[in-house]
């Protein structure tokens, strides 16, 4: 199920930040035509800055410290993101903006509403009595033990481990999910479950997903469409990616790389 179709592009002072980076000077519309879209390229080719900007536009909601709208670190793609104009087949309203660095942002808000219910019953035990505390109480006990249920401690296993489980947790039917370069997170044997996962919902769940990434890994997911970032975007096959060359040759013979470093 294909829900986002595609957007075109806004082009502004070609001196300020985004529209600066060649790759968004040269490219007006991007049609997308499968269930997962892929970004690859170097760093700062503008991958994940434009999946930032289908995020704002979409005004997804993100898993983080703080919503898209507050987030400051973003407020550089605000002018961009308000004149990115999307194509919808069908308007979904679940899904997400979850970037790699912003896991530990989330946990510690988990861990806030965990203290402020813990607040909640202290404040109940000290104004109700009987059968009054008692349903408050209890209904405090739930919202607690449904996070706990949902996430786990997320303080108690790896920053891989919870990563995985916040994804595995908030991923829903008929979804829209933009996550960016989730392999900083994830050890190679993650990322083959991260890929399952993917997979299994585009195909069985109606989800769309669209992605940025350096992972080899996650750039032969099935059924995607991957665009590479560099002076200009092309739409290409995984094998001919930079990415993909240079981590297939590496592999097979390192040697021939690290005696030259």
């Amino acid at each position: 199920m294909i829900y986002y179709h595609g957007f075109s592009m806004p082009h502004g002072d070609p001196n300020a930040y985004p529209y600066s980076l060649p790759a968004f000077q040269k490219i007006d519309q991007f049609t997308l035509r499968k269930p997962i879209t892929i970004f690859v390229g170097e760093n700062g080719s503008g991958k994940s800055t434009l999946l930032k900007g289908i995020a704002m536009s979409m005004n997804l909601p993100s898993i983080g410290s703080s919503a898209l709208d507050l987030d400051d670190s973003l407020s550089s793609l605000r002018d961009f993101a308000n004149q990115l104009r999307g194509s919808w087949s069908k308007r979904v309203y679940n899904g997400f903006f979850f970037r790699a660095e912003d896991y530990f942002g989330f946990a510690k808000r988990l861990n806030q509403i965990d203290a402020e219910l813990a607040n909640d019953i202290v404040d109940f035990e000290k104004k109700l009595t009987g059968f009054g505390l008692k349903q408050a109480v209890g209904s405090i006990h739930g919202q607690k033990e449904a996070l706990r249920k949902k996430y786990g401690n997320l303080h108690e296993v790896s920053h891989g481990e919870g990563f995985l489980k916040v994804l595995q947790s908030r991923m829903n039917v008929e979804g829209i999910y933009l996550i960016d370069e989730p392999e900083a997170a994830l050890s190679p044997q993650r990322q083959l479950s991260l890929y399952t996962l993917i997979k299994n919902l585009a195909q069985e769940n109606n989800c769309q997903f669209i992605l940025a990434t350096h992972s080899p890994i996650l750039m032969t997911l099935p059924d995607s469409q991957l665009f590479e970032f560099g002076d200009e975007v092309r739409e290409m096959d995984y094998e001919d990616t930079e990415h993909f060359s240079i981590m297939k040759q590496f592999l097979n013979n390192p040697e021939a790389f690290t005696r030259f470093l």
